[in-house]
């Protein structure tokens, strides 16, 4: 029974992880279309084109971004964030949690470590924010016990350098490795603050 429920467990993180990267790659392709190629971006006559092409004053730069997030990946987490496109942005983060085990006075310590988010950005300072990763819960004295598929809807204000704010509904599935985890789909929240470089 137990194998039966680990194997759906394992087919549907599949699946996620199989439809999260087909919605990045579909993604990419339409950017790398908006953008065109490197010819017409250094000054091939584009006037017959069809694909946009930008000046260097209004073409994006790259962004990176530091932020503390309060919710969204469980309690708190420390984010690096890389924007290399105008609508797309990558990022890393980890996060420590120190809780008392149920029925017990012991307490035990818990890093979810690493979590990787990728989100699709619509808008230049302010932007409708839509994206989803993965993390991964490493108990101390247990190891690795479970998997997370994080979601992301909400707002981002950033600037290319300065104030960045992100505030969203963050839901997550938890898929067990351990035998006394549960498997899980919890709304959640999250507010972000830092500094984008």
């Amino acid at each position: 029974m137990k194998k039966m429920k680990t194997r759906m467990y394992l087919k549907i993180l599949k699946r996620s992880i199989l439809g999260f990267i087909l919605f990045l790659t579909v993604q990419l392709q339409a950017q790398e279309n908006d953008y065109g190629t490197l010819t017409t971006l250094s000054g091939e006559d584009t006037s017959k084109d069809t694909v946009k092409t930008f000046t260097t004053e209004s073409e994006w730069l790259p962004a990176s971004s530091l932020y503390i997030e309060l919710g969204g990946k469980l309690w708190y987490s420390l984010n690096f964030d890389f924007r290399k496109r105008e609508n797309f942005a990558l990022s890393i983060g980890i996060s420590y949690l120190e809780d008392e085990y149920a029925h017990t006075n012991e307490y035990y310590q818990s890093l979810i470590n690493p979590s990787v988010m990728c989100y699709y950005l619509g808008g230049k300072r302010h932007s409708f924010e839509l994206g989803g990763g993965l993390s991964s819960l490493i108990e101390s004295s247990r190891g690795f016990t479970a998997m997370m598929l994080h979601g992301v809807v909400g707002y981002r204000y950033q600037k290319k350098k300065g104030l960045i704010f992100r505030a969203g509904f963050t839901p997550f599935i938890t898929i067990p490795i351990a035998e006394d985890v549960k498997f899980g789909v919890f709304p959640w929240a999250g507010v972000s603050l830092g500094y984008s470089f």
